[in-house]
């Protein structure tokens, strides 16, 4: 199993000068990604939607972050798709690096930051609300991992 320490490491590693920031959002992705398919429950979540990809840009550094989701598993790519052959809808958030930074650290919620108009969304209203639900599930997840690691 998967244990939380190696996601914490990396949020604390955003707030390093010596890291690189795109570098340490591969690495977050990655293992929530891990961590998400080692949960029955994020993968019955999963189960409920449509097959989308999540489009997250970073516009001050201009960065791409691409997440598949099709059926019960999610596929990480920080290149672009060059052809969406299968049709899938795609969710596009658009954000700065600070709001991303206080989104993962939590010192920010997903709908605050929308809210207050530091996310642009473009797509389907019901897909952002679908990845909202699965964010809030993943830190459920990391939090039991957590207090199960102590």
């Amino acid at each position: 199993m998967i244990g939380s320490n190696t996601i914490l490491l990396i949020l604390n590693s955003l707030e390093s000068p010596r890291t690189s920031f795109k570098a340490t959002i591969d690495k977050f992705i990655k293992e929530a990604i891990k961590i998400a398919s080692e949960s029955k429950d994020f993968r019955d979540e999963l189960e409920l939607y449509d097959d989308i990809i999540y489009h997250i840009y970073i516009h001050d550094i201009d960065y791409n972050i691409w997440i598949k989701k099709k059926g019960m598993s999610l596929s990480f790519n920080n290149s672009f798709y060059e052809e969406n052959s299968e049709n899938i809808e795609i969710l596009h958030c658009i954000l700065t690096r600070n709001s991303m930074k206080k989104i993962l650290i939590r010192k920010m919620t997903v709908s605050d930051a929308f809210m207050r108009g530091l996310i642009r969304i473009d797509g389907n209203l019901s897909d952002a609300i679908h990845a909202k639900n699965l964010w809030k599930l993943f830190l459920v997840c990391m939090d039991y991992l957590a207090e199960k690691s102590e």
